[in-house]
This record gives C-alpha cells, structure tokens and sequence, in this order.
C-alpha cells in the first residue's frame, strides 16, 4: 500500500482550478487498488472538501490534511483524526499586532474566513475555499478560539516589509512561510504538511517509505522531504525541483497521472 499526498494548487488542479479527468480517474483507481490517497493543503477543511467529493473520498476512504498539517480528517468516517490549533492568547497577540501592518488578514475557523476588511486577496480567497466572508474590523476583539492557521495577504512588491516583522516578533512561537508569492502563512509550531503525512502513515500502519508526496511550492518542502520519494510537478518552483526525487509532466499535463501509471499502478 503507498499513500499518496497531493498538494492541490498547482499540483492536483490545473490551470483553471479543474481536477481533470484523468488525474481523477487515476486517483480513484489508486485507491481501487488498496492505495490512500490524501489531499495535502494549507486550505481550511471546508475549502478541501469539493475536490474530495469529486475524488469520491467518502467512498474510497481518502483523507483530508488542511491548515498545512494542523487538522487531518478520515472522510470515510467523516471524523477529525488530529487536530493542532494555535494558542488563543497567541493568536490574539497576532491579530492585535498585525492591525497596524500594510497586510490583509485572513482568519479562518469552522466555516467563515474573517478579514478587517473586504480586500482583494479576502474576497477572492472566500470563493476560492467556498467558505463566507465576515467582516470585522475590530478582529482581535473577537478571537475566542484556536484557529489552526492566520494567512496574510499583499501584492508581491509591498509583502516582504511587513511579514519580516511578523517573522521577528513571532518567529521563535510558530512556523512562518510564503505558500504563494502574494500569501503568508503563521501557523503554530510544530505541524506540517510532512509530519502530517507521518501522522497518517502511522495510523494506518504505512512504512515512511511507501509515501508519495507531489507539490509545486515552498510549503511543500516538508512533505517532499519526509516522504519515500517527493515528487516535483513540471510547473513547480526551482527549489521544489531540487530537492525533489522525481519531476514529473505539469499540473496541465496530468502530471499525477503521468507517475502513478508509471511507477505504482
């Protein structure tokens, strides 16, 4: 049994954010053949839940890992296996100092992103995870829970200044990365898209060297490190493809498809 980890931007969905045919008919097939197939994001769980229908994971016994490794969900089961939530009192300390940052913020928790504002990079990350926008401007009055991420949000050329302080003032507490040119993600310490890859292997009795990992990101570094063999999509950044065991065709070429024909199934 392999257990395949699949990053979805730029990996799982092409360039117009449709899971294609083939790479659909090849997944469930994998999963036909005794294989666990997990979606592996830093999406909330309700933004990973379409693809997995699509995938028929209820059926097929597929797996969510959202919120880069902080929550892992059996969809068979329709149960949360793990969960790896930030600290309250941190998480209002990060909200309460980013007010004053050049930054979007983004807060998701349960089925709602929050945001101060209705920014470009809230609204349309709101429709892309299919999740609702409530905007509160006062945010760090409201954080009575633990989200399992915050993202931030600015174009390209105005991101680094701000996320440097937030790295500054936070970077010792939680792990800290770009998942896109224009997104930061702060996430408590500890949780990744590899450990939990790691975490799912052990549940279900999988050798760390029978995990296939694809992704195209920097915050796929972890999962194409801690598995058996990381898979780089043709489309990746260079860095993905360095340290990569295997670059397979892009995200628009079936690239999944193209692997696990070749190599699993």
């Amino acid at each position: 049994m392999k257990l395949i980890g699949l990053d979805i931007d730029g990996t799982l969905i092409n360039s117009r954010k449709e899971i294609s045919e083939k790479t659909r008919t090849t997944l469930i097939k994998a999963m036909k053949e005794g294989h666990k197939v997990v979606i592996v994001t830093g999406r909330p769980t309700p933004g990973a839940r379409e693809l997995a229908d699509i995938l028929e994971f209820k059926k097929y016994g597929g797996l969510l890992s959202t919120y880069n490794g902080g929550a892992i969900t059996d969809c068979k089961e329709n149960k949360t296996l793990t969960s790896h939530p930030m600290d309250m009192k941190l998480a209002r300390e990060i909200v309460a100092f980013s007010k004053d940052l050049d930054l979007e913020i983004i807060l998701p928790y349960e089925e709602t992103i929050y945001s101060r504002y209705k920014g470009k990079y809230a609204v349309s990350e709101a429709k892309n995870v299919n999740m609702n926008l409530e905007v509160v401007e006062n945010l760090e009055d409201i954080v009575n829970f633990c989200p399992n991420k915050i993202l931030f949000a600015q174009d390209p050329d105005r991101i680094d200044p701000p996320i440097k302080k937030l790295k500054e003032k936070f970077g010792e507490e939680t792990e800290q990365m770009k998942s896109a040119r224009y997104f930061y993600e702060v996430m408590p310490k500890g949780p990744s898209k590899g450990k939990s890859l790691l975490e799912i292997a052990e549940i279900f009795d999988i050798d760390q060297k029978d995990i296939i990992a694809f992704g195209d990101e920097m915050n796929d570094i972890s999962m194409l490190e801690m598995a058996g063999v990381g898979v780089a999509m043709g489309n990746a950044v260079p860095k993905i493809k360095e340290i990569s065991d295997y670059i397979t065709l892009s995200n628009d070429e079936d690239g999944i498809a193209y692997y696990l024909e070749k190599f699993v199934l």
